[in-house]
């Protein structure tokens, strides 16, 4: 009895904890983050290609051929850190991740009138690339984010741009690199599916291959809009998670949209919960990606306030309704009122062209070991540690939130000031050497806000993220060496091994090597990680 009395009170203060700490996301991607200073575009008709940027075109800085006496195999197109980048055709992800000169990049299969034609998207930031090996990806879905890693010139924010390169043949089976215009001469801009719109009237002209809109029992259609309804049977369609959506009242303190019936509130089940919130990004995303076909004003969810291209945090209105926590609300520019069961045409299937509506939004250095998981008991750990262990436990599925408390108890004990007798410090016991690459200066929200090496080591915030990452970058590195047999073990203890004594130690071993420390670390961390698991309802 008093075991099970134990239970439920941890599971009270761990939803308590939850509710308390989990700050609200800027952009998307990086754990499914909506908004930020990505674009809005996305999918392209059927059978065309995508530009890789929005108005790529005019922002070409460097074109293919010979440049400084060795050949470029690609252009390079310039406009910003954090730019979205699309995909430019239908295919298969042939390789996402670290590569040298690139930084990160991604190497994307297509098939084009029979023909294997690979594309490939460089310079990326280590949480700037949305897809892993093996997805697959629709022309002008959204795949990464435009950065500076590699050999970029110059160095830092003023040389981001994307480098992208068309190989015929394959550029991982022995073909040849071509010049990308003639390629991009036929693309289009991202988001041309969009749909044709007649704000006025509030008419919208379908795009093909759209579902259909039927009345559903979940969506109250009385004294709204047409945008409105339109609105709510589309989330309806495509959302089946969704229990509530929500429409007209009477009244409003703080905004006429409910009593004018142009918005809706798409209410989310379990909201507390990563599942939770991963569905209203994945609302917030597929609203996001179809913005001007539904004729959206503005979206909230989670206390931001969100546009295609800005997004920002309201004042605290005092609860979790009140800030949108548990539903995404959806303001609609004005139409129509709608007659009972009136024919609003189709809307798009499938949610968001963006990879974080389908729960893809992580960087992936997978090693085989399973969907990754952010869910935390976080009874022991911290309250300032919860949300960087979380966003470090999303960097790719190699990692989890768990193994990243188990790892930071084995570590530092989480204590802020922790210092080695080899000069390791803070939460996640980094060298200053290897800090200068790993770390940087981070947002509350997990998104970088400086170059490598930034940022405080001692600083939970900054410290335990780059721990996630560099563990991804390990795990990554070693995967091709699994595959080969250059080194064989568990995949995690692998990780961790390299984490410990460095990856060199790793391959001059063929695997964990036999120091006594790192025998133990690879074992105690998997086994201190178990005691943060989710607590079972």
């Amino acid at each position: 009895m008093k075991k099970a009395i134990a239970i439920a009170v941890a599971i009270v203060l761990f939803l308590v904890l939850m509710i308390t700490t989990i700050l609200p996301s800027e952009e998307e991607a990086k754990l499914c983050e909506p908004g930020g200073n990505t674009s809005a575009g996305g999918g392209v008709p059927a059978g065309e290609y995508s530009l890789p940027e929005n108005n790529a075109m005019d922002s070409v800085t460097s074109e293919f051929g010979m440049r400084g006496g060795v050949p470029h195999q690609g252009i390079d197109i310039a406009q910003g850190e954090g730019t979205a980048i699309y995909a430019f055709a239908d295919g298969v992800v042939a390789e996402a991740g670290s590569a040298s000169g690139f930084g990160q990049w991604i190497v994307i299969d297509h098939q084009l009138d029979g023909d294997l034609v690979s594309t490939v998207y460089g310079h990326m930031m280590d949480g700037g690339v949305h897809v892993k090996a093996g997805d697959k990806v629709k022309a002008g879905q959204h795949i990464a984010d435009e950065g500076y890693n590699g050999q970029v010139s110059p160095p830092g924010p003023g040389g981001s741009h994307l480098h992208f390169e068309v190989w015929e043949g394959g550029r991982l089976s022995g073909g040849t690199a071509v010049n990308p215009r003639p390629w991009l001469d036929q693309a289009v801009e991202p988001g041309s599916d969009s749909g044709d719109t007649d704000k006025e009237a509030g008419e919208t002209t379908a795009p093909t291959g759209r579902g259909e809109l039927q009345p559903d029992a979940r969506f109250s259609e009385e004294n709204l809009q047409l945008n409105s309804v339109r609105m709510g049977r589309a989330i309806a369609m495509n959302f089946p998670d969704v229990d509530t959506i929500g429409g007209w009242r009477p009244s409003d303190a703080t905004a006429d949209d409910h009593p004018a019936g142009r918005a809706v509130d798409v209410m989310i089940p379990q909201w507390q919960s990563n599942k939770g919130v991963e569905l209203g990004d994945q609302v917030t995303e597929y609203v996001l990606g179809n913005w001007e076909y539904f004729q959206v004003d503005y979206i909230i969810w989670r206390q931001q306030l969100i546009y295609p291209d800005n997004t920002s945090t309201m004042e605290d209105r005092g609860s979790p309704t009140q800030n949108h926590f548990d539903h995404v609300h959806i303001s609609l520019k004005p139409s129509e009122m709608a007659q009972p069961n009136a024919e609003v045409g189709s809307a798009p299937v499938g949610g968001s062209a963006s990879p974080a509506a389908a729960g893809a939004g992580d960087p992936d250095c997978d090693v085989d070991s399973g969907d990754h998981d952010l869910a935390l008991n976080a009874d022991s750990i911290p309250d300032a540690w919860v949300r960087p262990i979380q966003i470090a436990g999303g960097e790719c599925s190699a990692v989890s939130a768990p193994l990243i408390a188990g790892l930071l108890e084995q570590e530092s004990g989480f204590n802020t000031s922790a210092v080695s007798g080899a000069g390791a410090s803070g939460p996640a016991q980094f060298m200053p050497g290897t800090w200068a690459t790993a770390g940087a200066e981070m947002s509350e929200d997990g998104k970088k806000q400086g170059p490598p090496g930034s940022g405080d080591i001692n600083d939970p915030k900054d410290a335990i993220p780059a721990a996630g990452r560099y563990l991804c970058g390990i795990a990554e590195r070693q995967k091709p060496q699994l595959e080969s047999g250059e080194i064989k073990g568990n995949p995690v203890e692998l990780m961790l091994a390299g984490y410990n004594a460095g990856e060199g130690a790793v391959q001059q071993y063929g695997g964990v090597p036999p120091y006594a420390e790192t025998q133990n670390y690879v074992k105690v961390i998997p086994e201190k990680a178990k005691k943060y698991e989710e607590l079972e309802p």
